[in-house]
């Protein structure tokens, strides 16, 4: 018999300690191709508007209130065992108020402990945050979009939150989201509102609408954010909007959103980087285009064929880190010493940037299939290096039909192999259309990534996995 603990969660809109440091229904539109619905969908009203050429710098100044928090008894959910051993799986629960979580893109990370979060949204209306505690195995819903905006009457009644999208973000002891309500490459995202930071509190389990204080209530307007990239020298934590790619940031001491722009040369509406990093020097670095056909908006591959950087003080800068593809970087990892970067666009192709230089060295790709990715649909939207630095765990997804992937890539040697099929590892999330998750360890060698399906009326999975025990138990 399983045994359900409950757990009290308060939110509320911004919490006074924050300053000192630190709906209406609509049908699901279902992209033709799955990944992210960043292709535009036909029955989607698309505004027409000309690319900006300028970027004009604005910023929106907060304050802090102290609201009276309503608490939630919320149950948590126990893992089960996979098909083989290391391998334990979650499904994520509905929301309080109903709302069903059945996509998780790029949504799983970590904290220093090790507890694991992810994000689960139903792509409509609504998205969740929900933590897996590393002591007790359970996996409790600890906030949502809605409700935490609600709670300091932030939430227009024509508002929704399609995904959080960003990579849950742990930063001076929180974790930060911001929700993303539009993500097809067009002028759609003029209709939304503009998007929200939210933040989790492990201290007092307070899930907060940090927006909620801005002018307009939110962010920026009508912007929606990507992903996210904490910045530790100069105290924020920066984000990139789809499909303009602005460049912005939250200044963490001062509560306050600023959009910086974005490079001259990058000229009309195409595909977002879906992770990015800052440096020691508190540089900023991220990418955009991609030759997929699905998604290609007839970019500049020569604008876009090295990754770009913001220096706050010397403004934007076109990197000599060169590409091997039109293909922004999807996913990345820093080593346990945080001197090595590890990132990988969707085709697989790995990099590493050496921080103490400033270097950037092409590492190599896996042996996929010929014939597939690149060229076809599949996707490395998994990516886990193992704390030794020695190996990197990827996930090829989307196969459409083939059963998904974890391949194993050995750093010195650029040697690769198939590790397993998602269905060996478990029947029900093996089944799923879609894996996600990058850089989401625990303290005992288990990574965790989402498996998923889109609008299917099934809550996503989230997946653990021990790469030494698998091993062993396929080599049995």
């Amino acid at each position: 018999m399983r045994e359900f603990s409950a757990t009290r969660f308060y939110l509320a809109g911004v919490l006074a300690v924050l300053s000192a440091g630190c709906a209406s229904s609509t049908s699901p539109q279902v992209p033709s191709t799955g990944p992210d619905t960043s292709a535009p969908n036909p029955s989607e009203t698309v505004v027409s508007t000309s690319p900006e050429t300028t970027q004009p710098r604005e910023t929106t100044s907060t304050s802090t209130t102290d609201p009276s928090p309503t608490y939630i008894e919320v149950p948590g959910i126990p893992p089960r065992n996979g098909d083989v051993a290391g391998v334990r799986v979650w499904q994520l629960p509905n929301s309080p108020d109903g709302d069903m979580p059945d996509q998780s893109w790029l949504a799983v990370g970590s904290d220093p402990s090790g507890n694991i979060f992810i994000s689960g949204h139903d792509h409509v209306e609504n998205s969740m945050l929900y933590r897996l505690d590393e002591t007790t195995g359970m996996l409790n819903w600890v906030g949502d979009a809605r409700s935490a905006s609600e709670q300091v009457d932030n939430w227009r009644s024509t508002e929704t939150a399609e995904k959080f999208h960003t990579r849950p973000t742990h930063y001076n002891g929180r974790i930060y989201v911001a929700t993303l309500d539009r993500s097809s490459i067009d002028g759609a995202f003029y209709e939304t509102r503009g998007f929200h930071w939210y933040a989790f509190d492990p201290a007092d389990n307070s899930f907060v609408d940090l927006s909620a204080a801005e002018p307009d209530g939110v962010g920026a307007k009508h912007l929606q954010v990507v992903t996210i990239a904490p910045d530790n020298t100069n105290n924020r934590i920066y984000g990139i909007t789809i499909p303009e790619n602005k460049v912005l940031y939250l200044d963490i001491e001062k509560q306050e959103t600023t959009v910086v722009g974005k490079p001259e040369e990058w000229e009309g509406y195409f595909y977002s980087n879906r992770f990015m990093w800052t440096d020691s020097n508190g540089h900023l670095y991220f990418t955009g285009g991609t030759k997929r056909s699905q998604w290609n908006r007839g970019e500049d591959p020569r604008v876009l064929d090295t990754v770009w950087k913001y220096d706050p003080q010397a403004g934007f800068e076109k990197t000599d880190f060169r590409l091997e593809a039109l293909s922004a970087i999807e996913v990345g990892q820093w080593d346990s010493e945080r001197q090595n970067l590890y990132v990988s666009d969707d085709m697989g192709h790995i990099y590493r940037f050496t921080d103490v230089d400033g270097s950037w060295e092409y590492l190599g790709r896996p042996d996929f299939p010929a014939g597939e990715t690149p060229s076809g649909n599949n996707k490395v939207w998994v990516f886990q290096l193992d704390p030794n630095g020695e190996t990197i765990y990827l996930g090829r997804s989307d196969n459409f039909g083939a059963p998904n992937e974890i391949w194993q890539f050995d750093i010195a040697s650029a040697q690769s192999t198939m590790l397993v099929e998602l269905p060996d590892l478990d029947a029900s999330a093996g089944s799923e259309d879609f894996i996600t998750g990058y850089d989401s360890w625990d303290l005992n060698g288990n990574f965790y990534i989402s498996a998923f399906s889109m609008y299917d009326n099934e809550n996503a999975y989230l997946v653990g996995i021990n790469p030494s025990e698998l091993r062993a138990a396929l080599n049995e």
